[in-house]
């Protein structure tokens, strides 16, 4: 009997850690993500977790959407975040070096939608 508590509380002594770390890891809601498109720099990947789960997964990437903003305006994207337009998905786009500052990219068509 003595020797089944203490091996409880060693394993619980190794376990209980492990699972409290993973929770703890993943319940940061992710936010300040960094996505690295492929060829360029990385950015900023800011996502809300109610309208990740709201609009569930979209067409266009944070990724994509990027490549059809450079492509278009040029410079780089320094920060993409998930938003809504008229209650659909959109990226907003911040970019550096380019023409504009900030481009709205819709998130199921690949549109862009506004230019600042």
């Amino acid at each position: 009997m003595r020797r089944a508590v203490t091996w409880s509380v060693a394993v619980a002594g190794v376990v209980v850690p492990l699972v409290v770390g993973t929770a703890l890891a993943s319940a940061k809601d992710g936010r300040d993500r960094v996505a690295s498109p492929p060829g360029g720099p990385a950015f900023e990947l800011r996502i809300d977790p109610e309208l990740d789960a709201r609009f569930g997964p979209r067409r266009v990437n944070a990724v994509q959407a990027a490549g059809i903003v450079t492509d278009r305006f040029g410079g780089r994207v320094v920060r993409a975040e998930l938003d809504e337009e008229d209650g659909r998905p959109i990226w907003e786009m911040k970019l550096a070096g380019a023409r504009v500052g900030e481009v709205d990219v819709d998130a199921t068509t690949g549109d862009l939608l506004a230019d600042e």
